[in-house]
């Protein structure tokens, strides 16, 4: 009894001593600034994520839920009205991403537990990596045993698999389906830190090599055999299929959570909804430019003759450059924003390869454009639908997302304002920066004629369709397959540009909301220079360069930090951009 009270007096002492550590850490910020905070808590998770990376650990589980529990705790208990207003900006920033990792923590968790079900050797394979992590002392002839014992439940349950994949009836569910998808994405996992697990024994540790190497060459295979099983017989796209496209929805509640944590006051349908009235938009103006070009309203005619404007192989690189300059001195001319001399010539280029033109069938950029077309290697077919998705008017309408004012531009000045927001970056900010200025740029009348103007509404056209389609699939209302057809038939898309770009979506290692994230963030920043601009509040250089100076964060956070409105505590999106009466 007295040894318990003793421990009980010593955890209560450790209690006081954490609690009053903790409000001096408050008393003291008051007086400092909230960045403090956000790299204590940026730096807390690189630490995790460099020290714990073995899926299904309970125990780092845990450790890490405590630990982004305790700042939730701490900025609950902070002064929120003490703060000045940047500080009061960067606190709503960081309790949403606290309160976002928390949620989706226990989420992953939840669907990691529910996959594992299908692994019946994991704990034991999690605890032999985490011996290893632990550098905590092995018995080789037992981890000799343990290897081989973990194989034979492999190649077991890879047995059962094909078994019942044969038998009468067999017909998984679309949830088994996901599970399987899952389960063997940490199958994979597991191999690879079980993999880094034996090399770190190997040779250093004679009596581990002697025992152990048999059986680890039979683990490696029996996880092999598992994980294709697993996709072969549940999820029904065998591990060689590199064509058929398959991902991880995360459905209604999951988008929930995405939104939250975007600050976006709108629910899917809703999105959807303002996608569907972006595109009547688009459809009308396409039509202009068709009659114009002399196709009436046929845009698929006008469409086909603008795919046919590219210039000869080997020319795409020197046309991209003069695009680039073209944009830039259009910005300089109408004063719409500040481009620094060692912006304007700090980018590159570079050539993308045919095996990543199947993810991406059109360049990208930032602080390097990376410019798609055929190569020797491609089919005829290949080439000719290369050269159709890069044409010259596609090109002149995407060249600016990719460097000037866009992503280079960005990529220029993150570093060199506000960089402690980092961890807040967005794709709505990231990519809804880029797609405001192809809609301002419309507006200013940058398009030389019909067949530029069909190029941009070609990629505004796509980016509703982005929404519309990667919504869909979220909410499990529209297949791969589905998806492709419309960015077909509603966009004009050629057939392998459409399937790069849903396989890029759906696989692509994207976050769910991304491929939204264009056209919706052009949006609010829209609705923003309405307010500002046209208001006659201030000038578009103002406003442009005070939106870079901010660095990335949600938009409606970014609304909150250039405009003097009231600010709480508790402050949660409401702002409702995309209400076509507002």
């Amino acid at each position: 009894m007295k040894k318990r009270n003793s421990q009980l007096l010593r955890l209560a002492i450790g209690v006081c001593s954490c609690l009053a550590l903790f409000s001096w850490d408050v008393e003291c910020l008051r007086g400092a600034e909230l960045r403090t905070w956000i790299r204590q808590f940026e730096a807390d998770e690189k630490t995790f994520a460099h020290r714990f990376r073995t899926p299904l650990d309970e125990a780092a589980h845990q450790r890490q839920l405590d630990v982004r529990r305790d700042w939730k705790f701490r900025l609950e208990h902070l002064d929120f009205d003490a703060l000045d207003r940047d500080n009061q900006i960067d606190y709503l920033l960081l309790r949403t991403e606290v309160d976002y990792r928390i949620n989706k923590q226990v989420s992953d968790w939840t669907r990691d537990q529910r996959a594992s079900a299908l692994m019946p050797y994991s704990a034991e394979l999690v605890e032999f990596c985490r011996t290893r992590e632990d550098v905590r002392p092995i018995a080789p002839d037992s981890v000799a045993s343990l290897l081989d014992r973990l194989a034979n439940s492999a190649e077991k349950v890879a047995r059962e698999l094909q078994r019942s994949s044969k038998e009468e009836g067999f017909n998984p569910s679309t949830q088994q389906k996901l599970d399987a998808l899952r389960a063997a994405e940490l199958v994979g996992q597991l191999k690879s830190r079980t993999q880094e697990a034996h090399r770190f024994y190997t040779g250093y540790h004679p009596e581990y090599t002697w025992w152990a190497e048999a059986p680890m060459k039979r683990l490696d295979r029996a996880l092999d055999l598992h994980r294709r099983g697993l996709q072969n017989y549940l999820v029904g796209v065998p591990e060689e299929d590199k064509e058929t496209i398959v991902g991880l929805p995360i459905g209604a509640e999951g988008l929930k959570a995405e939104l939250e944590h975007e600050w976006i006051a709108h629910s899917p349908d809703e999105l959807i909804e303002i996608a569907r009235r972006e595109m009547e938009w688009c459809d009308a103006e396409m039509e202009k430019a068709s009659r114009e070009l002399g196709f009436g309203d046929d845009w698929r005619r006008a469409m086909d003759h603008v795919k046919g404007k590219h210039v000869a192989p080997g020319e795409q690189p020197q046309m991209i450059k003069r695009l680039a300059w073209e944009a830039i001195r259009f910005l300089e001319s109408n004063d719409l924003l500040t481009v620094p001399p060692l912006a304007a010539d700090g980018w590159r280029m570079t050539m993308m390869s045919p095996e990543r033109q199947r993810m991406n069938p059109y360049f990208l950029g930032g602080d390097t454009i990376i410019v798609s077309f055929p190569t020797n290697t491609m089919t005829h077919e290949e080439k000719l639908m290369s050269m159709r998705s890069n044409n010259e008017h596609f090109s002149r309408a995407t060249v600016h997302h990719e460097l000037i004012p866009g992503h280079h531009l960005q990529y220029y000045m993150l570093p060199r304002n506000r960089p402690y927001r980092a961890m807040f970056s967005t794709p709505f900010w990231i990519e809804g920066w880029a797609l405001y200025w192809e809609m301002l740029l419309w507006d200013l009348n940058f398009a030389h004629g019909p067949e530029d103007r069909v190029g941009m509404l070609f990629w505004r056209k796509h980016r509703c369709a982005r929404i519309i389609f990667s919504l869909g699939y979220h909410l499990g209302e529209m297949t791969p397959e589905e998806c492709i057809e419309y960015l077909v038939d509603r966009v004009g898309h050629e057939r392998s540009a459409a399937t790069a770009e849903v396989r890029r979506s759906i696989m692509g290692g994207y976050s769910p909301l991304y491929q939204a994230a264009y056209m919706l963030g052009g949006l609010q920043l829209r609705k923003m220079h309405a307010e500002q601009v046209l208001s006659g509040k201030e000038t578009n250089r103002q406003f442009h360069d005070r939106i870079l100076e901010q660095h990335a964060m949600p938009i409606e956070v970014l609304r909150l930090a250039l405009t003097d409105q009231p600010l709480g505590k508790n402050q949660k999106a409401s702002w409702r951009f995309g209400d076509s009466g507002e």
